[in-house]
């Protein structure tokens, strides 16, 4: 019996820990996707050199796909098809630890430019949280 308690209390320790981060795994994907939805970053998001100057200079890894790059060989697994223009895209990573195990450990950042190097598309990405709802009404947001 007591190894069972023992048990449940483990269990119940490796759940409490997302009930009490208080909207920080929000506010770090927030951050992220800010930095590719604020309106005043679009000039440094114009094109998709500017795009990867700016994202460099926030101390993120970049990468860059032309469709040139993409019909040789160079599709990234998550592109169904290569597209027409280019594609620039990042991983930022998410801090806060319980976010990481419990939610994401990443924000993925997305942009898409047609074959004049306009932007088109912008995508942002992360886990969503998950919630617990309770049987009388309600909900208890779980790594929010």
């Amino acid at each position: 019996m007591t190894r069972l308690l023992i048990l449940v209390a483990l269990v119940w320790a490796a759940l409490m820990p997302p009930l009490f981060t208080h909207g920080a795994c929000t506010a770090e994907y927030e951050q992220a996707s800010a930095l590719v939805t604020r309106p005043e970053n679009r000039p440094r998001l114009a094109t998709p050199d500017a795009a990867v100057a700016f994202l460099q200079a926030q101390q993120l890894d970049v990468h860059k796909l032309t469709e040139a790059d993409c019909e040789h060989g160079g599709k990234p697994r998550w592109l169904q098809q290569c597209p027409s223009g280019t594609i620039v895209w990042t991983e930022a990573p998410v801090r806060n630890r319980v976010c990481s195990i419990y939610r994401d450990d990443k924000t993925v950042l997305r942009l898409r430019y047609d074959l004049r190097d306009r932007l088109v598309g912008v995508v942002s990405e992360m886990a969503p949280f998950k919630y617990l709802p309770l049987p009388w009404g309600g909900s208890i947001d779980w790594a929010k």
